[in-house]
């Protein structure tokens, strides 16, 4: 049993006892509602007021009684409210409820299934970049580690029913399952999620191609690997630093806050069916689109200036972040841009 379990059990008894012992003096003195909880109350309390009343016999041996329970039972709340005060449990527990609150009122947010080494590094990223988050975690002290980042966690196994949905998976835009060393654990998270949620973007970390294949299987939408990646980084820096420097510039590696962003045009935006250069011209871009999906396509195409973008086309753009989410704030206008 917890301390907060022992505290509650000790709120609980003592409730109980101030219930029974007012019933008490009520059913054997014949004393009102009022003067019964009094009676008990500084029973209980030993602060040594007079009765409120001239006590029978009966009532005298009642009295007695309650004062040796009552002074364990008061005992036992002291000592465990203390405990839970002194080892931060109480605090813990109203932060947790807090957290409970917040993650209710979260949508559109990213379910990062493990705060292992992948897990780590992945979710400063998405809090750099203002993405939502919610880590669901089962060992209690990473949890508590996670906390203290002031970070949006679970506590729970994600294979579990109800873990997934405690973190709210229904309201969510994707989840990310980063638990490379628990193939079956992250298969079957990938499976059940998939039959739930079809539409849900699942990404998952595998550390080989075996893996890869196992999890696409199940459902993932797409599936990283991070040796892999690794591999191909390795042999660029040796035979193409320069890009590989490009490609830190653009991640954000390098502090000069220049990303890629990949955006869906709005049905209605202000930019459907208008050429790039038009859209450049009449609202000043300082970043540029480096190619296009067009809606229903599943290859990407290298734009022109003269490209055309239409409602639910992909682009891909490169620029500062405070530029792009500008561009983000024009696109979802509708009406003729200005």
């Amino acid at each position: 049993m917890t301390p907060i379990q022992r505290f509650r059990l000790s709120l609980l008894l003592l409730l109980l006892l101030v219930g029974g012992g007012t019933l008490g003096y009520r059913e054997i003195e014949g004393w009102g509602w009022l003067d019964s909880l009094f009676m008990t109350v500084i029973t209980l309390s030993t602060v040594g007021y007079q009765t409120v009343h001239p006590l029978d016999r009966a009532g005298i041996f009642f009295t007695m009684g309650l004062i040796v329970v009552g002074v364990g039972t008061v005992g036992y709340a002291i000592a465990t409210l203390t405990e839970t005060i002194l080892e931060g449990h109480l605090q813990n527990f109203w932060g947790g409820r807090k957290m409970e609150r917040t993650i209710e009122k979260m949508e559109k947010h990213v379910i990062v299934c493990g705060f292992g080494r992948i897990g780590a590094l992945t979710v400063p990223a998405l809090h750099a970049q203002g993405i939502p988050f919610v880590i669901v975690e089962e060992n209690p002290e990473t949890v508590k580690e996670i906390l203290e980042r002031k970070y949006p966690a679970v506590l729970g196994n994600a294979t579990e029913e109800g873990v997934l949905k405690k973190a709210g998976i229904d309201r969510s835009s994707a989840l990310l399952v980063t638990l490379s060393t628990r193939v079956a654990d992250a298969a079957y998270i990938v499976m059940s999620t998939r039959i739930d949620h079809p539409n849900l973007t699942i990404i998952a970390v595998a550390n080989d191609s075996r893996t890869e294949a196992k999890l696409l299987r199940a459902g993932a939408s797409k599936v990283v690997s991070p040796f892999i990646l690794g591999s191909h980084r390795m042999v660029m820096a040796l035979t193409q630093p320069t890009l590989l420097d490009v490609m830190d510039v653009v991640s954000g590696r390098d502090g000069m806050g220049l990303s890629f962003e990949e955006l869906v045009i709005p049905e209605a935006s202000i930019f459907c069916d208008h050429s790039i250069a038009e859209i450049a011209m009449k609202h000043g871009f300082r970043s540029h689109i480096i190619a296009i999906r067009p809606a229903g396509g599943k290859n990407f195409v290298l734009p022109t200036a003269q490209s055309v973008l239409r409602a639910n086309d992909q682009i891909v753009i490169i620029g500062s972040r405070d530029e792009i989410k500008r561009i983000r704030e024009l696109m979802d206008r509708s009406g003729e841009p200005s």
